[in-house]
């Protein structure tokens, strides 16, 4: 049987949107002569709708929109996801695929094992489903799991988190290939991983193994595509294109196995995702105009380098906002990187500004204004001007914002944390500097070298650096990594680091006390494991102290 994986970008709640894909990928897959076409999770409503999916009226357009995808079955089976009503006991939906096949229902089956962590939210909408699926067409037999049905298996990284597991049931009850449709998100320690899982279930039950992924990004979350189809070896017939959409055509009976490749390295993962990010959260916002302050730091290089490749120059602004502690050095590497890059670039002094405010607030202030205020009116007056740059040019504001400085509050609220997307609010500190290094290499120092070289550096007093008050960022980011995504003990993290006790759970102090703004701050793009409020989460108020308590 020839078969089609329809790796598809969906909008999320766009229902005739998302149908117009779906009906596209149905014809053309019905002209390279497939008898299957199969779609990834929730696919007619895009993963995730959230509360959109309590909507009655959403749901209403929703099951007509996929009464029509039945209509257009004729003359290929058509395995689909989307939410569905529930009319047993329990939460009122279930998580779905339907197969379709000659404008006729032929299954359905209900996702069984939802998950409940890092961004997924499943069990507040959805009823598990109870039995396997093992259903057969033109004498295959296809055993249908959905997702996180096929990550409770010994070859997963989290084996035993349900007391199920539905691809080894579906094979005891006859499956000749498994399949699976995800809506998988991206981080980049997963992508190979993912891979060889599949690749060696697929080898454990000597059965082909279909994986249907989504691509594309929403909101924060990203989605990486990278369908695949595997052997009953293991071996991997093809793969879809990374972070974009695609119609995988493979025959399951050629016994030919092509030259595939490996997947792509970690720093072009990163940087695909962090575009997908940009392009899709703008595009599907309505947008086109972005813009960022460009301070010449390396942060907001790396920013508008992935601006520019997500959105077109023509499309990007770079604003500048030197105050007196602005170094020249700085203000010529903004200058040289817009150049390079061929976006527009702008100049706004704020100065005379921060003089304004710094008096007016002098006027009022009983014991005088202390230096930790005088930064943040900069901070402040650089977001004010970069919002108001947004408003009157219907322009959306790019958050410039590392994790390592979103972890330990190095930021201002309503300042330098202001925007509409924090693009590497999930990139730390050092892998900033990798990532940059890699694109220099890769897209002809298009970086300015003197931005890769300068110690970091707010410049918001005189001859400021990051190293006066953190850690080097060597040293901090392996702290961070350790306790938000390892959720290691001090003990561990002192272990595994060779780090000073006291410096570690000052750092996690820092972290702690830092929720508040996390709290607030702008959607991030989610490539790491566990990135802030998704996968991370805290209580604002929380008096849990990392070393115990004192007595």
């Amino acid at each position: 049987m020839i078969i089609a994986l329809a790796q598809l970008n969906p909008t999320v709640g766009d229902i005739d949107g998302n149908f117009r894909k779906i009906r596209s990928a149905i014809s053309a897959a019905r002209e390279q002569k497939c008898g299957l076409v199969i779609f990834p999770e929730l696919a007619l409503s895009g993963y995730m709708a959230e509360d959109l999916m309590q909507n009655a009226g959403f749901l209403d357009q929703m099951e007509k929109a996929l009464d029509e995808i039945r209509m257009n079955s004729d003359g290929i089976a058509v395995i689909i996801g989307h939410p569905s009503r529930n009319s047993g006991h329990g939460k009122a939906l279930r998580n779905c695929l339907s197969v379709f096949r000659n404008g006729k229902i032929v299954s359905e089956y209900q996702k069984r094992l939802l998950p409940n962590y890092d961004v997924f939210n499943e069990n507040r909408y959805f009823e598990p489903g109870t039995q396997p699926l093992v259903l057969e067409l033109d004498g295959v037999r296809f055993g249908l799991t959905i997702c996180e049905d096929a990550w409770n298996t010994e070859f997963s990284n989290a084996p035993g988190l349900y007391r199920v597991d539905p691809v080894a049931e579906s094979v005891a009850a006859g499956a000749d290939v498994i399949v699976n449709i995800a809506a998988s998100p991206f981080s980049y320690r997963k992508v190979a991983f993912r891979e060889n899982m599949f690749s060696r279930m697929a080898a454990f039950y000597h059965r082909s193994l279909l994986y249907v992924n989504q691509a594309g990004g929403v909101d924060g979350t990203i989605f990486d595509g990278l369908s695949a189809a595997f052997d009953a070896k293991g071996r991997i017939l093809a793969r879809g294109t990374g972070f974009e959409e695609d119609l995988v055509v493979v025959d399951l009976e050629d016994t030919a196995v092509p030259e595939v490749g490996e997947v792509q390295s970690e720093n072009s993962l990163i940087f695909n995702a962090l575009i997908c990010g940009i392009r899709d959260y703008i595009r599907k916002i309505g947008a086109d105009q972005v813009h960022l302050g460009l301070s010449g730091g390396i942060d907001s290089a790396l920013v508008a380098v992935l601006a520019t490749y997500a959105v077109g120059p023509k499309n990007v602004t770079g604003i500048m906002l030197p105050s007196r502690y602005s170094s020249e050095g700085s203000v010529k590497d903004a200058e040289a990187l817009a150049g390079n890059l061929g976006i527009h670039l702008m100049n706004i002094p704020i100065q005379k500004t921060v003089n304004e405010a710094f008096s007016a607030l002098s006027k009022v202030a009983f014991n005088g204004i202390r230096g930790i205020t005088e930064e943040n009116l900069q901070a402040r007056i650089r977001g004010l001007l970069l919002m108001g740059w947004s408003n009157n040019e219907n322009s959306i504001l790019l958050n410039t914002g590392n994790k390592s400085e979103l972890a330990v509050g190095y930021a201002t609220i309503y300042g330098d944390m202001c925007g509409a997307l924090a693009v590497i609010g999930d990139v730390y500190k050092i892998k900033v500097f990798e990532l940059s290094r890699w694109i220099n290499r890769e897209f002809n120092h298009v970086i300015p070298e003197n931005i890769l070289k300068k110690p970091p550096s707010a410049e918001l007093r005189p001859d400021q650096k990051d190293s006066d008050t953190l850690p080097p960022y060597d040293v901090l980011d392996a702290i961070l990594e350790a306790f938000v995504e390892g959720a290691m003990t001090t003990k561990e993290i002192v272990d595994g680091t060779g780090v000073d006790t006291k410096l570690v759970n000052k750092v996690i102090g820092m972290v702690l006390r830092t929720e508040f703004k996390r709290k607030q701050a702008a959607p991030i793009l989610k490539v790491t494991d566990r990135a802030f409020a998704t996968g991370f989460r805290f209580p604002i108020s929380s008096g849990w102290k990392p070393g115990g308590r004192k007595n």
